[in-house]
């Protein structure tokens, strides 16, 4: 037997035959054996019984496997079988009402392996018996992955069941499932219960595709979409998709994260589940990273991936000393004397040139809230953003200053803000800033400094790069020159990264619009804008004008 990720490998044969089997309990002496106990996931009862799969066609047995060979068993009542056979007839007399099974192709078998029975086995199929199941026939593969577990799974208690795609039996301690696609395969247990709970082969995991794999500490199975973990203090969880990809990088349950603990977990953007020691977060841009210890923790109470770091874009790595993992708006760091600390921005670069935690500067001994930041053997300049941050997919602040096309239009305002400013810091950045341009001539296309020329949305622009915005396409050079830019009022009222709502959820630090036209809004219907013949403050609804929209910059 053998395990490739997780799954159990098995050479399934095509449809040959079925066999019977049957227990002998005289009127005077009864044979009995001790049964082995089952897989981990009959942690507290050995024996208990497997959930039942049940089908409108459950009643199969007047359907031949070769209806065109409905040869006839042998006479079963000669005097020589009843003096051999433990069931005592059973077995003959079920074959001779079920014609497709054809001739025997050997006598009556007793069977002791499991408990007392017998079997017999004929053209289409073998017929199983026993006091406490009856008769029974298996069939083609069935019978094969039968004849590997047959202790395990004890006697058949029902005949096969056809199912939408393949086929499945119980047995007293499980059940096999056959599709052509996956093959014969058993189940049992509290993994058979999850399956089973979730819709059994119709349902989202499929059929299995490996038999229950008994592991340290507990037992998994593969299905088509996903393999299921089980272990006594865990209990049954699936793990599937891109997650489970990483997993089985990790060694599944036997690796650092241990059993999962919970399903995976639908988030905005992405997944996550949780294991005995640790989580898996998956995005589509980012794939599968594991997180744990005191990098989670310190990430958890920023806001997760919801949070300013945003998701995780590689697994923890140990180094020496201590610990890193890197994220989309940072990386983190950790040692047992310095505790838990992120470096953003163009401070990160500057320690990444310095070989980060093992170069001279060592690891760092707090955040970032200023212009440097302290580590263990020194400071270092730079800027970026940690704490309140726009979400994903929204244009970001920053206390770096924005750099824009040079040339005559190559001016940006500085951002003012710091590196841990947190929201209303950063309105108040990008509002004081308009009003530097309070009297500045209003000229078209213009998104210059102030006293010098702007208009609407060149107001908008240069008091955003006030909070470190970089607004991409929009900047002076292409609103001067890009005749599709020069009616960025409108293209601004359809950017969608900008956070659109609706007028009356205005507030201060808001974008307003109106046709070819926008606005800052200030609070107390109040708004800041540049309209001929200079930047003004005025009512948003002055001149009769009403607005058609707004968008939340700073969200």
């Amino acid at each position: 037997m053998k395990r490739k990720q997780g799954h159990l490998m098995i050479n399934h044969q095509p449809f040959t035959r079925g066999r019977a089997v049957a227990t002998a309990c005289a009127a005077t002496m009864c044979l009995t054996l001790v049964i082995a106990p089952a897989s981990p996931t009959y942690a507290d009862d050995a024996t208990a019984p497997a959930q039942q799969q049940t089908t409108s066609n459950s009643n199969n047995t007047d359907i031949p496997d070769n209806p065109d060979n409905p040869s006839k068993p042998d006479n079963p009542g000669t005097d020589s079988d009843q003096h051999t056979d433990p069931s005592n007839g059973a077995i003959d007399a079920y074959a001779a009402t079920h014609t497709w099974l054809g001739s025997p192709t050997a006598e009556v078998t007793p069977i002791t392996a499991i408990e007392s029975g017998a079997e017999r086995t004929y053209q289409n199929g073998t017929v199983y018996w026993s006091s406490s199941t009856n008769v029974h026939t298996v069939r083609s593969n069935i019978d094969a992955c039968y004849q590997k577990h047959l202790q395990d799974l004890g006697f058949p208690t029902t005949d096969e069941m056809k199912l939408n795609g393949g086929a499945s039996q119980v047995f007293q301690r499980g059940q096999i499932h056959w599709s052509p696609s996956t093959g014969a395969q058993f189940t049992r247990g509290a993994i058979q219960q999850y399956w089973s709970q979730r819709g059994w082969q119709d349902g989202w995991l499929g059929w299995p595709t490996g038999d229950e794999l008994t592991v340290k500490g507990g037992a998994s199975q593969t299905f088509q979409h996903g393999t299921v973990f089980w272990s006594n203090s865990t209990g049954a969880h699936a793990v599937k998709d891109g997650i489970r990809g990483r997993y089985s990088v990790l060694k599944f349950e036997q690796g650092i994260l241990g059993f999962p603990t919970t399903d995976e977990m639908k988030l905005n953007g992405g997944a996550s589940q949780v294991f005995q020691r640790g989580q898996i977060h998956w995005s589509p841009s980012t794939g599968a990273q594991f997180t744990r210890g005191a990098i989670q923790q310190y990430w958890s109470q920023r806001g997760w991936q919801d949070g300013w770091l945003g998701w995780p874009t590689g697994d923890e790595l140990t180094v020496k000393g201590g610990a890193s993992q890197t994220f989309q708006h940072g990386t983190v760091f950790w040692s047992n004397s310095t505790g838990t600390h992120p470096v953003v921005g163009t401070t990160l670069s500057k320690y990444a040139a310095a070989r980060y935690e093992q170069g001279q500067y060592g690891f760092p001994v707090e955040d970032q809230t200023g212009p440097t930041q302290r580590f263990q053997h020194g400071s270092i300049a730079g800027c970026g953003k940690v704490g309140y941050q726009n979400p994903g997919g929204f244009f970001q602040v920053s206390s770096c200053n924005v750099s824009v096309p040079g040339g005559a239009f190559g001016y940006a305002s500085p951002s003012r803000i710091s590196i841990n400013a947190n929201r209303d810091q950063v309105v108040n950045a990008f509002i004081s800033r308009a009003y530097d341009y309070l009297g500045t001539r209003y000229v078209w296309d213009y998104a210059m400094q102030p006293g010098n020329g702007v208009d609407c949305a060149g107001l908008v622009m240069q008091s955003l790069y006030a909070t470190g915005m970089n607004l991409q396409d929009y900047n002076p050079t292409a609103h001067w020159y890009d005749p599709w830019h020069s009616h960025d009022a409108n293209n601004m009222s359809n950017d969608r990264r900008f956070l659109h709502i609706s007028v009356s959820q205005r507030q201060r630090g808001d974008l307003i619009f109106y046709p070819g036209h926008v606005a800052i809004y200030l609070g107390n219907d109040q708004v800041i804008e540049a309209m001929p013949p200079r930047v003004r403050i005025a009512n948003m609804y002055a001149g009769n004008r009403h607005p058609t929209g707004a968008a939340r910059p700073i969200i």
